[in-house]
């Protein structure tokens, strides 16, 4: 867990805002609180299971998806601590990997929290929302290249994408 609050303390992100998505990063204060529900039952006990679609015992939850709540979670039992995400509420844990590291998990947020110009999410596209489809590849490119992981950010910049031609003026 040491390792885990010394890097994201190096990259000092709390929140990072792309379009209408975004990502709340634990800190050395509320990280136990965000095990509650994934790790570890409010009333202490463990709810991790041997079982493939349990929560399992090495997954650690470092963040979450401020539009949908869903976790961001490494996998401690991988070196390089890969991150991960997965849909709650569905009955079961399906781990999608989203970068193949903390650290390169860690550099696509500092990467998109310095093109983003945001603070908040938007609710609808404004004058600092990245439209330009070109701008948009390069971006995606970039992404994939940071994290290591193809699939995840395709579909992150696709939605963002969808995002702007609906609500965009």
């Amino acid at each position: 867990m040491h390792e885990i609050i010394e890097a994201i303390k190096s990259k000092n992100l709390k929140e990072v805002f792309f379009g209408s998505s975004g990502f709340s990063i634990a800190d050395e204060a509320n990280i136990n609180d965000l095990q509650l529900g994934y790790s570890v039952h409010p009333d202490g006990s463990d709810l991790s299971g041997p079982n493939e679609g349990d929560w399992q015992k090495s997954w650690v939850v470092i963040g979450t998806d401020t539009e949908v709540g869903d976790p961001f979670f490494v996998d401690t039992s991988e070196p390089l601590l890969p991150v991960y995400t997965a849909m709650h509420g569905m009955g079961e844990w399906s781990a999608e990997l989203v970068s193949t590291s903390l650290s390169s998990f860690l550099e696509v947020l500092s990467y998109l929290n310095g093109i983003s110009k945001q603070d908040f999410t938007r609710i609808d596209p404004d004058e600092n929302t990245i439209t330009d489809s070109k701008e948009l590849a390069v971006i995606e490119r970039k992404l994939l290249e940071i994290s290591g992981e193809k699939y995840y950010w395709q579909n992150f910049i696709e939605q963002h994408q969808e995002w702007v031609k609906e609500f965009g003026s």
